[in-house]
């Protein structure tokens, strides 16, 4: 027969069990709901270690990390057919709302041009985070001092006239057509030169191979600040900071484009964890480690939310399918 006091000994230790207990709970529980820093989160990353989207899930993951946002953090390479492998993996990924994979537009140009399996269309949107803004450039000796050099030239010359930019179909072909529509010339006659990085597009221009290069800003930064290129312009709203070099708009062509960095989530997740991925996302882009990470980069701030992303993603996805279908792809 036991002591009362055992007996208290032992309602204690029952006690301590079921609070132990109800606190494992607690914690399985805010895991599978989003609610707390040790939720499990996997960041699809659909292109290879060292790309844009690979940078940008690793910066998303430490920033996560720095701010006590998230700890248990995932990076998962998913390479290959222009980001749609990751798409792919995403949609097979129903219902699971502890999962965000990085987009952009090489993305919706991919699935455009490939015939990809699924579309944007099988993917949740959850924020844009940051954008690329891109610039045409010439070698520094250049007969085209001006942008409206090369337009006169270009509309002229047609496919005699190479240019060089990233791979078929991707943000650089893309960008180069938007160009050449805004100059009046014929994106089906343009001689475009795919290279698999911003580096041979420099290699072909220094070499003469190529006589105008399209990308993104970071691409030919260190030829510019060298001096052994010259941009002609910018594609971005208003002037960039450090980069003194003329926007496509204020020399009087309409267009402002970006390779803009987003990130969607699987399908059949619901509003509420919609909205809590929505959430992470916009303390991460507020903080300090992020405002490091978009210097460090040379990526600018565009964040957008649920409802302006997908608004975006949309007009994005059409446009893309016109360029796409005026170069014949």
């Amino acid at each position: 027969m036991r002591t009362p006091k055992a007996l208290g000994r032992s309602v204690a230790v029952a006690a301590s069990v079921v609070l132990v207990g109800v606190a494992l709970v607690d914690v399985r529980q805010s895991a599978a709901s989003g609610g707390g820093p040790n939720e499990k989160l996997m960041l699809i990353a659909p292109a290879a270690p060292g790309g844009g989207w690979d940078t940008l899930a690793r910066e998303m993951q430490n920033g996560l990390r720095e701010e006590g946002l998230r700890y248990n953090i995932e990076v998962s390479n998913a390479e290959g057919a222009g980001g749609t492998i990751g798409l792919t993996q995403t949609a097979n990924r129903e219902g699971q709302a502890n999962v965000l994979t990085m987009s952009g537009l090489g993305m919706v140009g991919a699935v455009e041009t490939l015939g990809s399996q699924h579309t944007m269309d099988d993917a949740t949107p959850i924020a844009q985070v940051a954008s690329e803004y891109l610039a045409v450039v010439v070698p520094a000796d250049s007969p085209y001092e001006t942008l409206d050099d090369l337009a006169d030239d270009w509309e002229n010359q047609g496919r005699q006239l190479p240019v060089a930019g990233g791979s078929m179909g991707g943000v650089d072909q893309i960008f180069t057509a938007r160009v050449a529509e805004v100059m009046d010339v014929d994106a089906s006659a343009i001689n475009y030169l795919p290279y698999s990085g911003g580096g041979e597009v420099v290699t072909s221009l220094l070499s003469g191979t190529s006589l105008v290069g399209f990308g993104t800003v970071g691409d030919f930064s260190d030829q510019l600040d060298r001096g052994a290129m010259r941009a002609l312009a910018v594609s971005a709203p208003e002037r960039l900071d450090g980069v003194d070099v003329p926007t496509m708009l204020e020399l009087g062509y309409d267009l402002e484009m970006s390779n803009w960095r987003g990130v969607i989530a699987p399908p059949g997740i619901t509003e509420e964890e919609a909205d809590r991925l929505q959430e992470l996302v916009a303390e991460l882009v507020v903080t300090d480690s992020w405002a490091d990470t978009l210097k460090r980069n040379r990526w600018t701030d565009t964040y957008q939310d649920r409802a302006e992303f997908e608004a975006f993603l949309e007009e994005e996805i059409a446009v893309t399918a016109e360029i796409v279908k005026a170069l014949g792809l």
